[in-house]
């Protein structure tokens, strides 16, 4: 019966992409082609490639959805992580929500949505649309019944309003539901715009009082109180997400000496070499001689191209500085995202999850900007040959 929801529940999510494609997006074959097979894609998946207990949430948030849809069951909703995108779900007009596949078909119209959102404010150009289709990472998560897609979703409009619109209050309004949801990367928006309207135009004492600073920090953070305060959770966070890697087996914990590999946060340079080097690697990781399993493969060969391209990204020459200063906001939200995340995150399969929404909200606007920059640049050409051109004529 589940196959028959799942039929009915695939004709509606064709007819309404066939809709969208079709009146508001107009795109070229290629790109249609591309965003039709992401729909197979969901089916090649779980029950295919790899069992849906894989991704153990996805049945968690599959069953509080169908709570909220239905009224059914008896399950006790493990907080505002689950239960406020599982009701975002629920509400969703999809005909039925009886199958892993069914949330899967939703995130796939979200996905869709946030398309049509890039398209319709102009942010969209060829190397955007290719990368968002094209991701790996990106089209794996937004094929699954995860959260992550929705998170992406609300942080993809709150950092337009933040970086395009400069609306700063109203964007963080948008993004205050990923609080709910995933508080960590509320935190990271906040502590991102916080360091970027340090550096927006800093002097060089600026630059003196944050060396100070992160000196202080580093070598005795328990002077600072809120560094102190900061320290003491990160390192409750880190020990409690290093357990959960191993599903919290006490037995097979003691067993195998696991608390022997767990490295704690130091301090001073210790916890400085910590932070750059777990920046790098939440960036890398997996490396090669790592993977375990192709899933893993192939994130380290992603990897490699992603940071080849941030590398590449960043020795571009920017004209606008106006654009500098929105390409720096991008950055103090990657090191802060994967330098975070990278000292808290022990899992391969974690990470990967955990810094898929950075990376899409980076390239994308990245590209947005640096497309901007070279049309400001082909029209003081212009310009400038016009003007010589006029002065030709005079003489």
């Amino acid at each position: 019966m589940t196959f028959f929801y799942d039929i009915v529940n695939l004709e509606f999510v064709v007819a309404i992409s066939f809709l969208i494609v079709a009146y508001y997006l107009r795109l070229e074959p290629l790109k249609v082609f591309l965003l039709f097979g992401h729909i197979l894609v969901i089916f090649i998946l779980n029950d295919v490639l790899f069992s849906p207990s894989y991704f153990g949430d996805q049945r968690v948030q599959l069953d509080a959805a169908k709570i909220f849809r239905y009224g059914v069951g008896q399950y006790d909703l493990p907080g505002w992580k689950v239960a406020f995108p599982s009701l975002i779900f629920s509400l969703f007009p999809i005909p039925f929500i009886n199958s892993i596949q069914s949330i899967s078909m939703i995130n796939f119209i979200i996905f869709l949505l946030i398309f049509l959102f890039i398209k319709k404010e102009n942010i969209s150009n060829n190397t955007v649309d290719y990368f968002y289709l094209l991701y790996p990472s990106l089209l794996l998560y937004s094929s699954l019944a995860l959260r992550d897609t929705l998170i992406l979703s609300i942080m993809m409009i709150g950092i337009y309003t933040i970086l395009i619109r400069e609306k700063y209050i109203i964007g963080l309004i948008i993004c205050s539901p990923i609080f709910f949801i995933k508080f960590q990367n509320y935190f990271m928006i906040i502590a991102a715009l916080g360091i970027f309207f340090f550096l927006k135009k800093a002097s060089k004492w600026r630059y003196i009082f944050l060396a100070i600073f992160v000196i202080i920090a580093s070598f005795i953070p328990e002077k600072v109180p809120i560094v102190a305060d900061l320290y003491g959770r990160l390192e409750r966070w880190r020990l409690a997400l290093f357990y959960d890697q191993y599903m919290y087996n006490w037995e097979y914990i003691e067993k195998m000496n696991i608390n022997a590999l767990y490295e704690p946060l130091g301090t001073g340079f210790i916890l400085l070499y910590q932070i750059v080097k777990n920046f790098f690697y939440m960036l890398l990781k997996p490396f090669l001689w790592e993977c375990d399993n192709p899933f893993q493969l192939i994130q380290s060969l992603e990897n490699l191209v992603i940071f080849a391209m941030i590398i590449w990204l960043n020795r571009k020459t920017i004209v606008n500085e106006k654009i500098k200063q929105k390409i720096l906001f991008l950055n103090c939200l990657l090191f802060v995202s994967m330098a975070i995340n990278g000292l808290v995150i022990f899992n391969f399969g974690s990470a990967v999850r955990y810094k898929y929404t950075f990376i899409v909200i980076y390239f994308v606007y990245f590209f947005y900007f640096l497309r901007n920059d070279e049309l400001i640049v082909k029209q003081l050409q212009g310009a400038w040959s016009h003007q010589n051109g006029l002065k030709s004529t005079t003489i």
